[in-house]
């Protein structure tokens, strides 16, 4: 048996189905459109919906509407009125939607049932929840439509044949839940085999461009960018496209740049499993592109011209792609300096195909001296520079400013727009460019021309909801105030809000200006509001829930019976039940749509992803303990780490064996969204495990709670062996009456219990004898206020941490102490230049009571690039000479290091201004900074002035998407004999 299988590829389905997704959700959420809008139209379909027990056929009989004729507005009456005589139909709705082929028409059926969940039992194994929707075009509010169900069995087949699963079978079986009117639609699906690729046929390429092409899907380059094909593969639509993107770069590498490539067909043999596919190979003519004169960018000149010319990203050749790769090349000198730039091309037709040559002469480089702004009078200087992408050349490094022609339309074109927006609808900016020295100075002079103003505003239809209620802070638009579309587009977005927000689903705005009469810069404005009905929430039902506790649900959903159904309650309803982490899909919505009922029910739909996880590995390991040092420190639990010299050497001994991880994850337990973790590593010399428990709402309570259990034993290290342990109890809530100060503000209480065993010292001195068995048992608790913008690179805000704990002897420690840590960060834009100026202080004081010490695992430490970064790690504050003894038994081998023994009171402030090189690198910035304070033995201000150390320094950032790379250069003012007062520091993430 052999089955044949066409595809269109490269992305073209998936914007297929996303548009027609959009279309029919327009058309579905817009139902009961007057039929006299469509009269005349051909009629492409004719369906009903809305009830499961009523097939078209047993109604065919009764509908006059006719596929493939003009619609006809009697014919749509007489229907509704034999449909009405029906038995069990109380009324009948006609929604009109338009399609390619005219109009669809569809009578539902009163009262209708509607659309619930999907479901796909036998194919969630293989692909997402959420895909799944996608292929079955799943929308809701929609009554139920057994043409959309049949439909969806149809998709889901050629879906899984295009994966691979050429045997798939897919059935509908309909759960209806008559007391909430749902259909429930589950997808059996029976995905049998899934197929290997078999013969790979490359149709319309000539035997010398299949046997390259072939070679190129064989390659290793090919098999590590997922883009081979070879015989017995396992089919994946995604290794076809990637095979399919791959040629044809293949291709275009050797100047077949309009090549098109496309996969055709897949042949498949249930005798073998395999599926031989077709791809049609059009090389189409050579076009050879290249650069004479000056170059691009040295190594990387072939991507820079790809991305400069679209001939490349087009895959075809025309005069506007030619002229505008010129453009971008002559725009991409121009932003370098070289403002004299030319760019001359020519194109011809040889034997061998088009050849286009790009001949750029750049001249000498030269720099924007100056970029000003003359004629403005109602705006100020400050905003328009803020429209300016001309950048002026700064005094940092070699930057010559940006400057092209393109660059000062733009501009141009942002001022202009800035104007009318603010009423000038006549302004008008002319660049004016002066050369001296080779070097620009541009002025874009500003003619602002008269203002427009409103002379009167009206506001038409909004019966039931006043101004003030819908504008509390004022309308931009008003007598005697500028008007511009820009301004009325503000208002319609702070009118629909409200209305929105206050249940009025169907509410339209429209506006109207008109001149008047004589003055042709004055306007009479018009508001005319169509409020539609006022829509209150009948009931909400929760469908698709299998083990999560309604209760759970209810919290999150922002609705409530006969309150207003606000369109932000349900996307505000949808995010929570998403952050909880139980659902891969959810969705609020009324249960149909809203067309002229005051109330309605509402759905809350929920898929819930799976619950259970588990994650494991295996290997074996083979370890050297002891010899050289190889990272130079040495790390005892609950110390810093401390710096050994290169020549400190231990004996050594091999160890071997198997080692392995596994990893459990039980999510959503007791349907709470709770979540059990266990993990587990076990190795030769390491063992170590962790069970957490997380509770977002602790005892039902709006305190979110977590539990840790945790336990390592460690022999690596040839210098210690360590047992620890640690139990944990955490609660935190938000604080705060806002919504704002309640996302910023949090409170956190917790209890911990810390065990740490040293034994096998190597170094004897590197702790003290008492401090070799510590238990903490603490209970601390902390305000945390965070307003950053990022927290792993603000720009503004503030950042507050207060804690303050406990550790008394009667709670279970064998040292009793309390401590005090507060850090406040401050972050600014200056003057909205790019300029972070950021500061950070830090204040730590601890003391021990009932005759204890402070132990050396809770003391502060200082030094770094955090904290003072003229410093090494924990470089600053107490310190201690002692012996370190590779063989304590030979003295030779002895030396002598310096460990850090840390103090009861911290005293830290930093302030950096962070300066953005976006002219050079986007991302780049560099940064100034002073570091001040130091660690100090005990509480108080003795020593205070003589110990404080003054830093200063600069640094380098590059921003990536998880935190900019940091370089850092700290000077200690206050040089420490035997300490290098200049220190480098090379990391991720801001200091502070």
């Amino acid at each position: 048996m052999v089955r044949s299988a066409s595809f269109w590829f490269t992305g073209c389905l998936v914007a297929v189905v996303l548009s027609a997704f959009v279309a029919i959700s327009f058309a579905q959420a817009i139902p009961n459109i007057g039929v006299s809008s469509y009269v005349g139209q051909n009629v492409s379909s004719v369906t009903v919906a809305g009830r499961p027990d009523v097939s078209f056929s047993s109604v065919q009989n009764l509908i006059s509407v006719e596929p493939d004729k003009p619609l006809v507005k009697k014919d749509v009456d007489a229907t509704v009125s034999a449909l009405e005589q029906r038995p069990g139909v109380t009324h009948v709705r006609v929604d009109l939607a338009p399609s390619a082929e005219g109009v669809q028409v569809t009578f539902v059926l009163q009262p209708a049932m509607y659309i619930g969940m999907y479901e796909f039992p036998g194919a969630l194994k293989q692909f997402a929840y959420t895909r799944l929707l996608q292929v079955t075009n799943y929308y809701a509010p929609a009554p139920y439509s057994a043409p959309d169900v049949r439909n969806g069995e149809d998709a889901l087949v050629q879906f899984f044949r295009e994966q691979g699963f050429f045997e798939a079978e897919v059935h509908s079986e309909l759960k209806e839940d008559h007391e909430h009117g749902l259909v429930n639609v589950s997808f059996v699906t029976s995905l049998g085999r899934r197929a290997k690729i078999g013969n790979v046929d490359l149709a319309g390429a000539t035997p010398e461009e299949t046997a390259y092409l072939q070679a190129k899907l064989h390659s290793l380059i090919a098999r590590l960018k997922g883009s081979s094909l070879r015989t017995g593969m396992t089919y994946a639509a995604w290794r076809l496209q990637r095979a399919t993107r791959y040629m044809q770069s293949a291709l275009s590498s050797q100047s077949y740049i309009t090549a098109d490539v496309k996969l055709v067909s897949a042949e498949y043999d249930a005798n073998t499993n395999r599926a031989d596919i077709t791809f049609h190979i059009d090389t189409g003519p050579k076009v050879m592109i290249k650069t004479v004169g000056a170059q691009l960018n040295g190594f990387f000149h072939p991507h820079t011209l790809q991305s400069l010319v679209p001939i490349y990203a087009e895959n075809t050749v025309n005069e506007e792609l030619v002229r505008e790769g010129q453009q971008n090349i002559l725009s991409y000198f121009q932003k370098k300096g070289y403002f004299d730039a030319m760019v001359d091309v020519n194109q011809s037709e040889t034997p061998s195909g088009t050849s286009i040559v790009y001949d750029i002469h750049k001249d000498s480089r030269h720099k924007v001296e100056d970029v000003d702004v003359s004629g403005n009078q109602h705006v100020s200087s400050k905003e328009l520079r803020s429209h300016i992408s001309v950048q002026q050349a700064s005094w940092l490094f070699w930057s010559h400013g940006t400057y092209s022609q393109k660059l000062v339309r733009d501009s141009v074109k942002n001022l202009t727009d800035t104007y009318q927006a603010a009423g000038y609808s006549e302004a008008t900016v002319v660049p004016k460019i002066t050369r001296k020295n080779g070097n620009i100075h541009i002025t874009f002079v500003v003619d602002e021309g008269p203002l427009t103003t409103v002379q009167h505003l009206a506001i038409q239809g909004n019966n039931t909801v006043s101004e003030a209620e819908f504008a509390p802070h004022g309308l931009n638009l008003g007598a005697g105030k500028p008007y511009s579309q820009t301004l009325v587009a503000k208002d319609r977005s702070l009118i629909m809000a409200h209305y929105l927000t206050a249940g009025y689903l169907n509410a339209a705005f429209r506006a109207s200006a008109t001149p008047v009469k004589g003055e042709a810069h004055k306007m009479d404005v018009t508001y005319k509001i169509d409020e539609g009905p006022k829509v209150t929430t009948a009931m909400i039902i929760t469908d698709g829930k299998q083990h999560t506790k309604q209760s759970l649900i209810d919290r999150q959903i922002k609705l409530k019976t006969g309150e207003p159904l606000s369109e932000n309650a349900m996307l505000s309803s949808e995010s929570h039940l998403y952050n909880q982490q139980i659902f891969d899909w959810a969705q609020v919505d009324p249960k149909s749509a809203i067309t002229n009922q005051t109330s309605e029910d509402v759905v809350v739909k929920v898929h819930e992803r799976k619950r259970n996880s588990i994650v494991y590995g295996f290997g074996f390991q083979v370890l050297n303990r002891g010899g050289a040092i190889p990272s130079g420190t040495v790390a005892v639990p609950g110390i810093p780490p401390v710096g050994l010299p290169n020549n400190f050497v231990t004996s050594q001994k091999t160890f071997w064996g198997p080692d392995g991880t596994f990893e459990y994850t039980r999510r959503n337990m007791r349907g709470r969204a709770e979540t059990l973790n266990f993990s587990a590593f076990a190795g030769r010399l390491d063992q170590r495990g962790a069970l957490t428990y997380e509770d977002p709402y602790f005892l039902g309570s709006g305190w979110a709670a977590s539990e840790i259990l945790s336990g390592e034993h460690d022999e690596e290290n040839p210098i210690f062996t360590d047992r620890l342990g640690t139990l944990g109890f955490q609660l935190k809530r938000p604080s705060g009456k806002t919504s704002a100060s309640r996302k910023a503000n949090s409170i956190f209480l917790r209890y911990n219990f810390q065990l740490t065993r040293i034994s096998n010292l190597l170094i004897p001195e590197l702790v003290p004898a008492n401090q070799l068995n510590v238990h903490l048992s603490t209970l601390s608790a902390s305000f945390v206020h965070d307003t950053r913008d990022n927290p792993l690179d603000a720009h503004r805000g503030w950042y507050a941490n207060n804690e303050l704990s406990v550790s008394p002897y009667w709670l279970g420690s064998n040292f009793s102490f309390g401590q005090f840590l507060s850090q406040t960060a401050f972050y600014k834009n200056i003057h909205q230049t790019g300029i972070i100026w950021a500061n950070s202080l830090r204040i730590g004081l601890e003391q021990a009571f009932a005759g204890s010490e402070v132990p050396l695992s809770s003391r502060f430490f200082a030094g770094g690039g955090s904290t003072l970064r003229g410093f090494p790690l924990d470089g600053a504050g107490p310190q201690e000479v002692i012996p370190a003894c590779g063989n304590p038994n030979d003295p030779s081998t002895c030396t002598k290091i310096t460990v850090p023994r840390g103090g009861n009171e911290l005293f830290i402030v930093n302030t950096e201004l962070r300066w953005p090189l976006n002219f050079l690198k986007d991302g780049l910035g560099i940064v100034t900074f002073y570091d001040g304070g130091n660690v100090f033995p005990s509480i108080g201000f003795h020593d205070f002035t003589a110990l404080y150390s003054n830093n200063v320094g600069i640094g380098f950032r590059y921003a990536t998407p998880v935190g900019p790379i940091r370089i850092d250069i700290g000077r200690n003012l206050n040089p420490v004999p035997g300490i290098s007062p200049t220190q480098y520091f090379i990391t991720l993430g801001q200091a502070f």
